[in-house]
């Protein structure tokens, strides 16, 4: 049964009764559905809902309306519920049948123990990258690698966020081990949004930085024990911010439990 912070009733159970409430502030303006690419439509709302989780505009334990959407972005049901699909299968989004979607929650001692599992996943996955990658894999690494750093000089935290997380995934690729990305895949989902809201100090932004310097060296050295342990302690790295953030939610989420 879900938590369900600030769309519905705490600790109310889903049903005729519970009483929903909007996002904070409503729903975020959304281009039309004429303005989405055609690559796949629900894919495009995967993308839109997924950003709108990740930035917090979603908050934990709310409800996902799904007759807003069909309004506010001019489709049908049913690209939205594909794209909702998607998104629970990230560990985004939590579904429960007749009762609707709802933003998943994550618990601090969840959190650590995901952030340990990804920290041993994505070291492997450098190491055996460093044996198969080829000098084409080689040269995207650098191009994200650049436009991160161009983003981080820009400050523009979405931007640097999303493209920090391409060179993950893109380092997953090169280890050309479907078993390792599909459980990556699998996990790093539903630590997405906490990852991104960790407020790292500009010495904290200015270190990742030069630690995925460090990491992209290793690459091109082909030097695997090292590349493992850089990115093994990288990812570990992200404990303390995630910490927080979750603690923060629970203090809050205690406060409005109490205030009902």
């Amino acid at each position: 049964m879900p938590t369900r912070t600030s769309a519905v009733d705490q600790d109310q159970p889903v049903g005729r009764k519970a009483r929903r409430r909007p996002w904070p502030g409503g729903v975020p303006s959304s281009p039309p559905a004429a303005q989405l690419s055609r690559r796949s439509l629900h894919d495009d709302i995967a993308d839109l809902l997924r950003d709108r989780i990740v930035e917090g505009k979603m908050p934990p334990g709310s409800f996902i309306d799904e007759a807003t959407l069909v309004q506010s972005l001019g489709v049908s049901r049913t690209p939205i519920r594909e794209a909702l699909k998607v998104l629970a299968f990230e560990g985004l989004v939590t579904i429960f049948p007749n009762r609707g979607s709802y933003v998943a929650r994550l618990a601090p001692q969840d959190a650590e123990a995901l952030i340990e599992v990804l920290a041993e996943l994505e070291g492997f996955s450098a190491y055996l990258a460093c044996q198969r990658l080829t000098d084409e894999d080689l040269l995207v690494l650098r191009r994200l690698h650049e436009d991160m750093v161009s983003a981080f000089r820009k400050k523009n935290k979405l931007e640097y966020f999303n493209l920090n997380q391409r060179i993950h995934a893109k380092i997953i690729d090169c280890s050309r081990n479907d078993y390792l990305a599909d459980t990556h895949r699998a996990y790093t989902g539903r630590l997405r949004r906490v990852r991104y809201l960790g407020t790292p100090t500009p010495k904290q932004w200015r270190s990742s930085v030069q630690e995925h310097e460090e990491i992209l060296a290793a690459l091109v050295d082909r030097d695997a024990e090292r590349a493992r342990s850089l990115v093994t302690a990288h990812v570990a790295g992200i404990w303390p911010m995630v910490e927080a953030v979750l603690l923060a939610e629970s203090e809050e989420q205690t406060s409005l439990d109490q205030a009902l």
